[in-house]
Order: structure tokens, then sequence, then C-alpha cells
């Protein structure tokens, strides 16, 4: 039934009911007239991109205080996502055209209509052919696009549970499983308990909207220590290479996770199991957005002076995680979530397919790898000047050669990973 699976319209996280609504698209196409030829040659250029038009009732006390909230963000600049109650999140809508009326006769009440028009970035018409650098902004699109699969599971999870469905337990269950791992996550990263406010107690009223908020501040808190926990934001990083900025931010991550895993055990009733098995998912999904965020910059960042073994132990541990992320969401069932699960889905194989390639690219940017014996006895500088005649790629000798245990001796015949140029 259709009506059962209608989502709570909104634009730019503002509320609204809606009396009805029109959609519209078409073809963008160029018209090629030629003398004496009967008929026009017609391009397809595309679409001209979706535009929708609804009609948004205010009503009842502190009806005012929503419409005004609606129509500041209207007037802030940029596109937002806006929550279709049939097609759910669209996203970079622009509000092109609105205008609102109230009645005499109807006292406390005020219609709004909106046009929205769908928003696409310009391409660039000159592309640098550098496959490192395309890849790199492909995966950081891809974490956006991630990031918003990972929201529309929660939405659509939050939908289902509101409308009473108890294939996951219930709604106050899941709220307090989540607040508590929320209390927990902010302790673990010694975060602001200004900033990420502590959440009160269960309400029907506060869950439709106050659950889908409390894990998008779980997702900023898990990036922001993840990228604390990579040294991301300090210019000093303690001596600390890209490896091990990359496993501390794992552990962290892995921390999180054991945070719910803890809350599982011992002998709880199934309903309980299942609450806290549902928010494990969710907060793995704001996990790995934020962990492959991580990954992605520190390799953006250090591409040349990575080895192929420290960019492949990055690929394999995240590989390894998508990889428990899909499972968790196979197992998830429901009807209502048929949509989200497909599309979180698609977005974990996506991110996986192009760090994959974002790693392969910074890989072979690198010269071929040799493998040869040390010519003489001496310090790794020595030898770097017998292979390159250059006492500065020293350092990179010491990174290709993690076996090497005392750099300030080298014995001849040594086995020594080095450039071919």
């Amino acid at each position: 039934m259709w009506h059962t699976i209608l989502q709570p319209a909104s634009y730019k996280d503002a509320g609204f009911e809606i009396e009805n609504m029109d959609e519209r698209n078409g073809k963008a196409l160029a018209e090629h007239a030629r003398p004496f030829v009967n008929g026009i040659d017609l391009e397809d250029m595309g679409t001209t991109g979706r535009e929708v038009q609804l009609s948004a009732v205010f009503w009842g006390k502190g009806y005012a205080g929503r419409l005004k909230k609606l129509l500041d963000k209207l007037e802030e600049r940029g596109g937002g996502v806006l929550v279709h109650p049939v097609w759910g999140r669209m996203q970079n809508l622009i509000a092109s055209s609105w205008s609102y009326r109230h009645e005499a006769d109807y006292a406390d009440f005020s219609r709004l209509d909106v046009t929205f028009r769908e928003a696409t970035e310009a391409q660039p018409i000159f592309v640098f052919e550098n496959h490192f650098l395309m890849d790199l902004e492909r995966i950081i699109e891809q974490i956006d696009t991630y990031r918003a699969a990972g929201e529309g599971f929660i939405d659509a999870l939050t939908a289902v549970m509101a409308q009473g469905q108890a294939l996951r337990g219930s709604a106050a269950g899941l709220w307090s499983v989540a607040a508590g791992v929320f209390e927990a996550v902010r302790s673990l990263f010694d975060l602001d308990d200004v900033r990420f406010t502590s959440r009160g107690g269960y309400s029907q009223k506060a869950f439709s909207a106050g659950f889908p908020r409390l894990f998008d501040d779980l997702g900023e808190m898990a990036r922001t220590g993840l990228r604390q926990s990579a040294y991301l934001d300090r210019d000093d990083k303690g001596g600390a290479g890209v490896r091990q900025c990359y496993d501390a931010a794992a552990a962290k991550a892995d921390a999180v996770s054991g945070l719910v895993a803890d809350m599982g055990k011992g002998r709880l009733k199934d309903g309980v199991k299942r609450q806290v098995e549902t928010v494990g998912l969710m907060v793995r999904l704001i996990t790995d957005v934020a962990l492959t965020e991580v990954a992605a910059d520190l390799v953006g960042a250090n591409s040349e002076t990575m080895t192929a073994p420290e960019l492949m132990h990055i690929n394999r541990d995240m590989r390894l995680r998508f990889q428990t992320t899909l499972e968790g969401l196979r197992q998830t069932d429901g009807a209502g979530m048929e949509d989200a699960v497909y599309e979180a889905e698609e977005a974990v194989r996506q991110t996986a397919s192009r760090l994959n390639a974002l790693v392969a690219a910074a890989i072979n940017q690198k010269p071929p790898l040799l493998v040869r014996a040390a010519p003489i006895d001496g310090t790794v500088h020595q030898i770097a000047h017998e292979f390159y005649g250059d006492l500065n790629r020293a350092e990179e000798l010491v990174r290709l050669n993690p076996h090497i245990i005392h750099p300030a001796f080298v014995k001849r015949g040594t086995w020594v990973n080095l450039y071919a140029k």
C-alpha cells in the first residue's frame, strides 16, 4: 500500500505537511535546421532537471514558527536535500520561487506554494589527465554518496519504527541504546559536551526527528575523533608514520563498534538483542564513512612517500570492514526497508571499488620496484649514494626496507628494495 511507505516531508531538515505535489522533467534538445530540408535534426543534450511543485500547509498552535523556519531555509543560498514523501531523499534541489497566504476565514492556518528545481554542477571543459588525482576526486565524491546512503538507511528505519512496526524491537528501546552509544562515543573521543549535547528521554513525537539527528551528531563525532586519532588536523604527528596514523584511527573505529558490542553481551531478551544489533549496524555505517575519509586523506596527502605495502595494508583493512558491513545489511529485513538497504549496499560496493582504484593509481605512479644486493658495508646514506648517487634518498630506502633494523650499518649483500629511478 503506497500510503504505508510515505516519509515525513522536509527541506534542509525543516519539516512540513503536504497537501499536493506536481512533478515534471523533460529533455534538453538542440535543434539543427538545414536549408531546403523538411524537418529538424534534434540532438539529445540530456534532461532539463526535475522540477517539483508542492503546496505545504501549516496549522494549529505554533504554525507561524514552523512556517518561518521553512521560509528561512528557502532563502538560504545553495541547494539542499528535499525529502519527498514517496521518492525519499532528493539531492541538491534549490527553491526557485515560493508564495504563501493567510485567509481571514481560516485562523492559525497558512498555505505555502514552492517550486523546487534540481541543480547539476557544471563539469570542467578541460580535464587534467592525472589518474591519481582523478581517482582521488572520485573517492571523495563517493564518500558523500556513501554518507547519504547511510542517512537514507537511518531515515527509512526511523520511518518504519515510527509506524509502530516491531521488526527491530521498540522505538523506545532503540532510542535508549542509541543514546547510550552517543554518550560513550563522546566520552571515548573526549569531545565537547556543549557542542554534542546529551539526548533527553524517549518520546514518540521526538523520535521521528530526533533519531536521525542523533546519528548525524554521532557521525560528526566519529569523523572528528578519527581525524584526531590519525593526526590529520595537526602538523606535529609525534613521529608517527602514515600506517601508524591509519592504524590508530582504525583502532578507534573498532573501539566505537566495541562499545555497541559490549551492550549486547550477556543474557538479553531477543527484542533487546535486535535493538543492539540494529544500532551496531548504523554505527558501523557511520564509522566506515569516517574511516574511509581518513584513508583517502592520508593517501592523498602522502601518496609520494607511501610505500606499496602501506597502501595495500590500508586497502586490505578497509575491504574487510566493507565486507562486514555488507553482511550486516544483507541480514536486514522488514517492509519499507528494501530500497534503503539496496542503496546502502551499492554505496558500500562502489566505495570499496573507488578506494581500490585510488590505491592502484597511487602505486602505479611510482617507478618500478627492484631488489638488489647492497654493494658495500655502510650506512643507508652510503647505500643510497651507491644506488642513486643521491644521499637524500636514504629516507626513501628506510621506508622501502622495514627489515633493515640498523640503518647505520647495512651489511654487504643484504637484499634492498629500491625504485628503478
